[in-house]
C-alpha cells in the first residue's frame, strides 16, 4: 500500500530529532492522546536544546502521560515508572536506563534553573507512545494504544545486519564481516533482552554470515534461518560450527512461513526457489508488516531472481536495498511492482566496489524512493506503530554519494 497521503506528518516526525530550521519560532507544546500537557511558570517550558532535540519539563510531563516519578540525589536521577517498566535518566548522560537496559540516545537530560528536562521521544517510546512532530502547531505528539516495531539497520561497514526489535521479540537478519562482530553484539546487548528469538542468514557470504558465531557465542537463539546453499570459506565455516553447537536452538530453511511478532505485526519469509546456483539469488527473502506499513529485506538477490519472482511481490513502504545497491540488483521491473517509499543501502564509505551505484539510485529516485545509507548516516533506525513511520536521519542519498 501507498502511505503518499501520510507523507507530510511523516516527515515532519523526523523533526523530534534532528535540528530544527533556523529562525523556527514559537513555544513548543506537548500533547499525549490528543490532550495538550500544561506548562506552567512553576513546571517551566519545553525547548529546543543546541542539538535541536525537544526538551521537556520531566515531572509534569511523565506525570501527564500516566507515570509515577521520582528523583535519586545521589546519582543525579529522574525516574518515572508506569505499568511495569522502569525508565531511569541520568543527567548530562547520553543514555536512558529502560528496566535497567541502558539505551543510548543522541542528546542528554539537563537541569535548566533547578528544573530537570528529558529529551522526550526516548523516554516516551520506552514507554510504547510514538512520538511525532506537528510543525505547523510546534507541537510533540505522542500517541499509544499500538505496539511499537523498530527495524534498525545497522552500520556494520561493508555488510549487511539488520535487527528487528518488536517489543518481546527480536529478529536479526545477517551479522555482518567477521570483523563487526564484536561491533555487532556490543550493539545487540543493547536491545535484546533475554533470547535472542530468530536470526536469518539470507546466504553464506561473508559479510552477511560473518559476524554470527560472535552472536550465537554471546546470546542465546531460539531459531535459526539458513538458505541452505553452504559455502567453503572459513567464515561460513565457523558460522556453521557455532550453528551446529548453539544449545535448544531449532535450525530451518527458507520456506514460505508466517512468523507472529506481535498482535500487530509479523514477518513473512518468502520462499524463491531453491534452484539457484549463486549463493546471491539463493539469498532469504523476508517482509515484515506491521498493521499498514511493510518492509521488505532482500539480501543480496540479484535481477535474475527478481524477475522470476515478480509475482511473489507488492506495493511497499521501505526496501531494504539488495547487495549494497549493487548495479545487478533492484531491477527497474522489480520497482515497478514494490515502489517503495523509502529505501536503505547497507554499505561502507569508500567501498571498492562503488556501492550504492549511481544506476541504481537513479531508478529508486525515478521512482520517488527517498533513499537513506548506512555510509553516511551510521545505524539507521525506522520505528512505526503500524499507521506511521518515521526515521531517525533526514540525510538523504543523492548521486553525489554513488561510489565510484
Amino acid at each position: 500500500m501507498s502511505l503518499k497521503t501520510r507523507m507530510l506528518p511523516l516527515l515532519l516526525a523526523l523533526l523530534l530529532c534532528l535540528p530544527v530550521a533556523a529562525g523556527a519560532v514559537g513555544p513548543v507544546g506537548v500533547t499525549i492522546d490528543g490532550q495538550p500537557v500544561a506548562f506552567d511558570d512553576t513546571y517551566g517550558y519545553p525547548f529546543l536544546d543546541e542539538a535541536g532535540r525537544t526538551q521537556v519539563p520531566f515531572r509534569v510531563t511523565l506525570e501527564s502521560f500516566g507515570c509515577t516519578v521520582s528523583w535519586d540525589n545521589d546519582t543525579r536521577t529522574a525516574i518515572a515508572e508506569k505499568d511495569g517498566v522502569v525508565v531511569e535518566v541520568p543527567i548530562g548522560q547520553a543514555y536512558i536506563l529502560e528496566n535497567g537496559r541502558q539505551v543510548p540516545i543522541d542528546t542528554t537530560s539537563l537541569i535548566r534553573g533547578d528544573r530537570t528536562y528529558l529529551p522526550i521521544r526516548a523516554v516516551l517510546e520506552a514507554f510504547g507512545a510514538y512520538v511525532t512532530w506537528d510543525n505547523e502547531n510546534r507541537q510533540v505528539v505522542a500517541t499509544t494504544g499500538s505496539p511499537l516495531v523498530r527495524v534498525h539497520f545497522m552500520e556494520v561497514g561493508q555488510g549487511d545486519a539488520t535487527l528487528i526489535d518488536a517489543g518481546e521479540i527480536e529478529v536479526l537478519i545477517d551479522g555482518g564481516t567477521n570483523k563487526a562482530g564484536p561491533r555487532l553484539v556490543e550493539y545487540l546487548t543493547g536491545h535484546v533482552d533475554g533470547i535472542l528469538d530468530y536470526v536469518i542468514a539470507t546466504h553464506p557470504d561473508h559479510d552477511h554470515i560473518g559476524g554470527l558465531d560472535d552472536v550465537l557465542a554471546a546470546f542465546q537463539v531460539g531459531e535459526i534461518i539458513d538458505s541452505g546453499y553452504p559455502n567453503d570459506t572459513q567464515s561460513w565455516k565457523d558460522y556453521w560450527a557455532a550453528v551446529e553447537a548453539e544449545p535448544d536452538c531449532t535450525l530451518s530453511f527458507d520456506e514460505d512461513r508466517v512468523i507472529p511478532l506481535n498482535e500487530t505485526a509479523y514477518l513473512e519469509i518468502i520462499e524463491t526457489g531453491d534452484h539457484w546456483t549463486t549463493s546471491n539469488d539463493s539469498s532469504v527473502i523476508a517482509q515484515l508488516v506491521c498493521d499498514q506499513v511493510t518492509t521488505l529485506f532482500t539480501g543480496d538477490m540479484t535481477a535474475a531472481a527478481e524477475l522470476e519472482s515478480l509475482a511473489l511481490f507488492r506495493d511497499v513502504d521501505v526496501l531494504k536495498v539488495a547487495h549494497h545497491g549493487s548495479k545487478s540488483s533492484t531491477s527497474q521491473e522489480f520497482l515497478e511492482i514494490v515502489r517503495p517509499e523509502f529505501a536503505v543501502v547497507s554499505y561502507k564509505l569508500g567501498n571498492t566496489y562503488g556501492h550504492p551505484t549511481s544506476v541504481v539510485l537513479q531508478r529508486l529516485f525515478a521512482f520517488g524512493t527517498t533513499v537513506y545509507g548506512t555510509g553516511t548516516s551510521g545505524n539507521v533506525v525506522l520505528t512505526t506503530n503500524g499507521q506511521a513511520y518515521s526515521f531517525n536521519t533526514d540525510r538523504a542519498l543523492t548521486l553525489e554519494d554513488a561510489g565510484s
